[in-house]
């Protein structure tokens, strides 16, 4: 019987801690922008203050921002064509987004 409460502790102790923290994915929206070199995103109030980095798909981080306003654009308009990746982190929290200049 005692694996079975452990279990259940572990089981609710993980389920209180996700309820705690959510998810950055509902925490950010891309919106559209008809400038196809924008990448255009909005965030929640709680993320003031969180790491925006860009990374060339080498691995090559390219800029990296503080998120100030709840809305922000990467002008990807003077960048070489490939792909990249918006990297938003707040805490331990991370949301990734790829974004490809043709």
């Amino acid at each position: 019987m005692k694996p079975l409460s452990k279990s259940l502790f572990v089981l609710a102790l993980l389920a209180a801690s996700a309820a705690q923290a959510a998810p950055l994915e509902e925490a950010v929206d891309v919106m559209p922008s008809k400038y196809k070199n924008l990448f255009v995103f909005k965030a929640e109030k709680k993320l003031r203050g969180a790491s925006v980095e860009v990374y060339y798909s080498n691995g090559d981080l390219v800029t990296t921002h503080q998120l100030e306003k709840r809305k922000m654009i990467i002008d990807f308009c003077d960048v070489k064509f490939g792909e990249y990746t918006i990297r938003i982190k707040k805490g331990n929290e991370v949301q990734e987004f790829h974004y490809v200049k043709k």
